[in-house]
């Protein structure tokens, strides 16, 4: 009822700020890619020879308001795109629509070229974000032929990968659980596959990635660190295309094409290695594979609503059994994701833009065990989120655009157990309610821009309230250089169980922050320059600092800790980050480097967390058609050691057997400070060589991967082994060796 009459009231009042537009007009409209369909988020629209200009939001939409009536020529302008104009009139009183299609081509000399990341520097009041495209996620070197979306993300400033095993997020001193991954507005909350070395998203099916790693804006909250917003194309609504491609580890397809008013996505992907090595090395009974599935459908109901279905399957199968004795033991665990969403983008007014989500999304696991065929050990978990999300853009005047709306949410975690004739079950309920509130205020015309928000969250455990102020201020003293700064304050309603000092992890066990708890917060204290060297090439260093307050840190040296033991912490990060990134051309990439401290204190315990990596510098550089077609590209990384807890010390210890009436010893090792020693320096070097041949029937391209091309011996973690009568020897297991990979792939 209240989203009803929320609803209504906007409709009935927004438009009434056109009387604001007196003798004065508006134009809107979409911007899409003329071969397909697909919304070119971001692109430059303005009038030429004027100060009045948009960029498009995420949807492709623009509005350009209260222009004086007269003639003016409307330019359009993406990279990769021909510049479109196309001559126009504004009337007192009234918004034109114009929907532009652009056609991808060569880029004239001298001609001026504005990419999303410039029209984002110019129109945007925001901080700590960038944005990676399908192309910049297809041109980076994979692992075992398999492009994935967070080992790119690792790539960027702010963001530390603690091993080649691990695909976790640990952003600018905050843990894993404290990002929010999004994928068309569905919630994900394991975002791993092969025990944390893969992500469950087809990197082929993604149209853009904005990573906002800190002082995120007030539409967003329930997390304490950063926002992951992932999103899928809409589909070719032009033609019917396909594309398959195999390589060592999977294969994957993708189909899209037209529907009657839209258009349509399907994406999987299914690995095979691991069944193919177990029996390759006769390893019986055991087995283990996993498959991701994505989908998404348009329809235009008129040119002012359009409706989304989106949806994601996700599913990791390990299974064991007795080789010798297959009818006595026989064991599954399943665990992945599920979701879907559907969102309405409306156009309710000339100066109201609507976007309306609803949202299912589903983490389970089953892990279920026969004994001698008849007993049958079942252990049943699953987190189910609804969510309910409304945004407004109101384009209030030529100074402020208002953003506000609501996030409803409902949590529900579930736990079924049985053996035998015993059984349980228990069940916890979240309501995270929120509503919030903003407004980018153009004070100086193109110069100065303040963004003031505000969020307010209700969180059911305890009946927490609490307020979240945000502010954002953006000066530009130059055409291509822009000050920033921002602070904020965040809080986060659920935690995970599982450790943080964890190598590999099957799995992320969450829970609501309990009632007798505070909820778990953050302020965040940002500021940076960014400053554009050409066309194609800017370079951002930002600062920060960010303070954490009743954080729940699991017990160390357990791999799980229960909900009755996490232990309240404290502590803070600040750090230095640095971008430098040309983002088209003959060659292009980025160039990355972080500096980072952070520190957490448990009473009176004060620690660096084994995600606290001094120096991190990541160099990614791509050579589109070399030679002869043919693409290049290559990273580099290097990072100071991470943080770990040695062995200072062991002992003999001995205990009295009674039933052989005789003493018992064993060495017993003694640990140092929590994470007081740190590993040696971490490098690595990939590359990749891949070439296309075009046919009449489609394309094919083949490539070829090397993971670690010099062989460094990085160190993933040491023990210590004892020999009669010897002093203890120190042993390592390192990481990922040299790895090349063949693959290809296939586009009708």
């Amino acid at each position: 009822m209240l989203m009803r009459a929320f609803v209504k009231t906007a409709i009935l009042f927004f438009p009434l700020a056109g009387s604001i537009l007196a003798q004065t007009g508006a134009i809107n409209g979409f911007v899409r890619d003329a071969e397909n369909g697909e919304p070119l988020s971001y692109a430059n629209v303005y009038l030429e020879h004027t100060k009045y200009g948009a960029a498009t939001n995420q949807r492709g939409y623009f509005y350009i308001g209260h222009l004086p009536k007269g003639a003016y020529e409307l330019v359009v302008s993406y990279i990769g795109y021909q510049t479109r104009k196309q001559k126009i009139k504004v009337k007192p009183d009234l918004t034109t629509t114009i929907n532009i299609n652009l056609k991808s081509g060569t880029v004239k000399l001298n001609e001026v070229i504005v990419s999303a990341e410039r029209a984002r520097f110019d129109r945007e009041v925001e901080v700590s974000a960038t944005r990676l495209e399908t192309k910049q996620l297809q041109s980076i070197p994979k692992v075992g032929g398999e492009t994935d979306l967070f080992r790119i993300i690792q790539l960027l400033p702010g963001v530390i990968a603690t091993s080649d095993f691990s695909n976790k997020l640990y952003i600018r001193g905050g843990s894993p659980d404290q990002n929010l991954i999004l994928l068309d507005g569905i919630t994900v909350y394991n975002p791993s596959h092969l025990f944390g070395l893969f992500s469950p998203f087809v990197p082929e099916a993604i149209s853009d990635v904005t990573l906002l790693a800190g002082g995120f804006p007030a539409r967003y909250g329930g997390r304490l660190s950063s926002v992951l917003d992932v999103t899928t194309k809409e589909g070719n609504s032009k033609k019917y295309t396909g594309l398959g491609s195999a390589s060592i580890i999977a294969a994957k397809a993708i189909a899209q094409g037209p529907i009657p008013k839209g258009s349509f996505l399907v994406a999987g992907r299914r690995t095979y290695l691991p069944d193919f090595l177990l029996k390759s090395f006769n390893v019986e009974g055991l087995g283990y594979y996993f498959y991701d599935l994505m989908g998404k459908a348009n329809y235009a109901l008129n040119p002012d609503y359009h409706f989304t279905l989106a949806g994601l399957g996700a599913e990791d199968v390990l299974s064991f059994w007795d080789p010798e004795n297959p009818n006595e033991l026989n064991a599954r665990l399943s665990w992945g994701n599920r979701g879907i969403s559907l969102r309405s983008n409306a156009i309710l007014s000339p100066v109201l833009y609507s976007e309306v989500l609803g949202a299912w999304s589903n983490f389970f696991s089953n892990f279920r065990v026969i004994f001698d065929q008849t007993d049958t050990a079942l252990l049943k978990t699953a987190l189910t989120d609804f969510t309910l999300k409304t945004d407004f853009t109101w384009y209030f005047t030529d100074q402020h655009t208002v953003n506000l709306g609501t996030d409803l949410k409902l949590v529900r975690m579930k736990t079924t157990a049985r053996f035998d004739t015993i059984s349980f079950e228990g069940q916890d309920t979240l309501w995270p309610l929120a509503a919030y509130v903003s407004d980018k205020w153009e004070i100086t015309k193109e110069r100065l821009f303040l963004k003031p928000g505000l969020r307010y969250s209700f969180y059911s455990q305890g009946n927490h309230h609490e307020l979240e102020p945000r502010i954002g201020l953006r000066f530009k003293p130059g055409k291509n250089t822009a000050f920033n700064a921002s602070v904020g304050r965040f809080t986060q309603p659920m935690v995970t169980l599982n450790s943080t000092e964890a190598i590999f992890s099957i799995y992320d066990v969450w829970l609501p922050v309990s009632a007798e708890r505070k909820t778990p917060s953050a302020i965040h204290c940002i500021t940076g320059i960014e400053h554009w060297l050409r066309k194609d090439a800017i370079i951002k260093l930002e600062a920060y600092y960010k303070d954490y307050a009743d954080l729940l840190e699991t017990r160390y040296g357990r791999p799980f800790t229960p909900p009755e033991s996490l232990l309240t912490a404290d502590g803070y990060s600040y750090g230095l980050d640095l971008l430098l990134r040309k983002t088209h051309g003959w060659f292009n990439g980025w160039i990355s480097y972080s500096y980072m401290w952070t520190r957490r204190s448990i009473g009176n315990e004060i620690y660096h967390p084994h995600y606290d990596r001094r120096h991190n510098l990541n160099i990614v550089l791509n050579l589109p058609t070399l030679f002869l077609g043919t693409d290049l590209s290559a990273r580099f990384t290097i990072g100071t050691g991470l943080p770990y807890a040695g062995i200072i010390a062991y002992y003999n210890r001995y205990y009295y057997r009674p039933d052989n009436r005789k003493f018992v010893g064993y060495e017993e090792f003694i640990a140092g400070p929590r994470d007081a020693f740190r590993y040696p320096l971490y490098h690595r070097l990939d590359a990749s060589l891949s070439k296309n041949w075009a046919l009449s029937w489609g394309e094919i391209s083949g490539f070829l991967d090397v993971v670690n091309v010099s062989n460094a011996k990085n160190v993933l973690l040491y023990y210590w082994e004892l020999e009669q009568g010897e002093l203890p020897e120190r042993r390592k297991i390192g990481m990922i060796p040299i790895l090349p990979t063949l693959g290809i792939k296939v586009k009708f």
